[in-house]
């Protein structure tokens, strides 16, 4: 096979490894909420305590026998101090009032599942949040993942091997969000999904020099 016939089928060659790479970084992954299934929790500072709201059967959810808990407390102690979850049409919508730095919980339990068969990090799509917000990631009620701070408007992912115990996700069974905040804080979110990170532009990038690099070998040879 000379050079010039071999630059035209390495191009396509390329691609549809690249598309095969891409295909396999979404191959197996899970969706633990994507925020379809309407609920909505209200707490206000008037109150001592949280205010909660369970819903059975959860949908929008690869999970079996899935429930979900909305665990929400106002700061403060006025009765205008509000802190508010909600979901329904694929978004979780957070909010605070201006007098409120409130919490607010989501809790996940199902049927126990090899969470590491479906990839190796959970994966929060945010559409919005508020600078200086914190999050934390509860497995089992025990492995966290550590208090973290948003500084910017990406999305959230986390190692499975960032938990402090990750074997837990080998038998899984629930699962918890935990967010604090300053005063009036808010925050939007599409979907939470395992998911395992893999580097495709960079080996497309990779590709195409390789391919770039060859067609450059190859005209120098023709013009030698």
């Amino acid at each position: 096979m000379n050079a010039k016939h071999l630059q035209k089928n390495l191009a396509p060659l390329l691609l549809s490894l690249g598309l095969t790479l891409s295909g396999q970084s979404q191959a197996g992954i899970l969706t633990i909420d994507n925020f379809s299934h309407s609920q909505t929790v209200f707490d206000d500072g008037g109150s001592a305590g949280s205010s909660s709201d369970t819903v059975s059967a959860l949908t929008g959810t690869d999970l079996s026998n899935a429930t979900r808990t909305f665990i929400a407390e106002a700061s403060g102690t006025r009765l205008a101090n509000t802190t508010e979850i909600v979901s329904g049409g694929n978004q979780l919508i957070i909010s605070n009032d201006g007098r409120s730095a409130g919490g607010a919980s989501i809790l996940w339990n199902f049927d126990p599942l090899d969470l590491t068969a479906h990839g190796n990090a959970i994966l929060l799509e945010v559409l919005t949040i508020d600078l200086g917000v914190n999050v934390e990631m509860v497995a089992n009620g025990s492995s966290s993942s550590g208090t973290q701070t948003f500084t910017s408007n990406n999305n959230y992912l986390i190692s499975f091997s960032n938990f402090t115990d990750p074997a837990v996700f080998a038998n899984l069974h629930s699962f918890r969000l935990n967010f604090t905040g300053p005063e009036k804080w808010d925050g939007q979110f599409r979907l939470l999904t395992t998911t395992t990170p893999v580097p495709v532009p960079a080996a497309f990038g990779l590709m195409g020099s390789a391919l770039l690099g060859f067609i450059a070998v190859s005209r120098r040879k023709s013009l030698s």
